[in-house]
């Protein structure tokens, strides 16, 4: 009986710490779902970025003025090229007044990063990289890179890998050009003079060809007016999506942009911008196909 007796409380233990080690890993789920959920609520309701644009009445955008046709000075001293018409279309959406801030190029996503702007708007081409910083808007611009060469040099360059050995000229070092440059084999030199000098270069022979993207080659050079310069259209390389950027974290203001930018997509304001100033919709995905990649291959 003395057997039976404790045999039968050995049992009613073990049954007891079954059960209460079913509900210590039952409240275990529940909890460490329920304290994820909480993070995730103090997360969202931490990110104040668009409510302090919106109290504020205006969105503090970087760019350079310098890069025609997308961000430049016309002959009236005035701001303008797509994406700041872009941009201004977007504050407009928003009901939004629009302050520029222009700097140098090399400055906007350091500025953006510090906090010192709220959005870059500067043909960014989204890369992994950027993004482990910085988060991109619906991309409004698909294009690729190109060269501009002296004419009687046009049928030298078949494709891009025929850079490798080339002195090029750069607008940046930092840009997605400039990392091409280097992957192709192509010896780089960014110049800080504006694209006049870069293309008087090209025809002096200082430099054989400059490297950026094809719709704004073509732009310059259509500007620029001496037709001993052409974009040689074989040569393309590094397909890009181009968005504008706000700070990594700041979800608020990125939903209300992006609200804002696809709107101008479906409406047509942004093909029209971009026939305007670039003189075709850039709003669909360019074929990859012959495009060679960014990192060469």
């Amino acid at each position: 009986m003395k057997k039976l007796f404790y045999l039968l409380i050995v049992l009613m233990l073990m049954m007891m710490l079954a059960a209460c080690g079913a509900t210590d890993e039952t409240e275990g789920d529940n909890g460490d779902t329920a304290e994820t959920d909480a993070e995730e609520t103090t997360d969202a309701s931490d990110d104040t970025s668009w409510t302090e644009v919106e109290e504020s009445g205006v969105l503090v955008v970087g760019t350079s003025g310098t890069y025609a046709p997308i961000t430049f000075y016309n002959e009236s001293n005035e701001l303008t090229g797509f994406e700041v018409e872009l941009v201004k279309e977007v504050a407009e959406k928003l009901d939004l007044e629009i302050e520029f801030s222009t700097m140098d190029f090399d400055g906007i996503l350091p500025s953006l990063r510090n906090g010192q702007i709220d959005v870059a708007a500067h043909d960014f081409a989204i890369t992994e990289e950027r993004k482990e910083t910085f988060d991109f808007l619906i991309p409004h611009k698909y294009s690729y890179g190109s060269i501009v060469v002296r004419a009687e040099d046009a049928d030298r360059f078949e494709s891009a890998y025929d850079l490798e050995g080339v002195d090029v000229a750069l607008g940046s070092l930092t840009s997605n050009y400039a990392i091409f440059a280097d992957n192709i084999g192509a010896n780089g030199t960014a110049y800080d003079g504006g694209t006049e000098a870069i293309l008087r270069d090209v025809i002096n022979g200082n430099t054989e060809a400059y490297l950026n993207d094809h719709l704004v080659l073509q732009r310059t050079i259509d500007e620029f007016g001496d037709d001993r310069l052409v974009v040689a259209d074989q040569v393309k390389y590094h397909a890009t999506e181009s968005a504008m950027a706000v700070l990594k974290g700041n979800g608020t203001l990125k939903e209300k942009l992006d609200e804002a930018v696809q709107e101008l997509i479906d409406d047509g304001t942004v093909a029209r911008l971009s026939e305007e100033f670039l003189g075709e919709d850039v709003s669909e995905p360019v074929d990859e196909s012959e495009v060679v990649g960014l990192d060469g291959e």
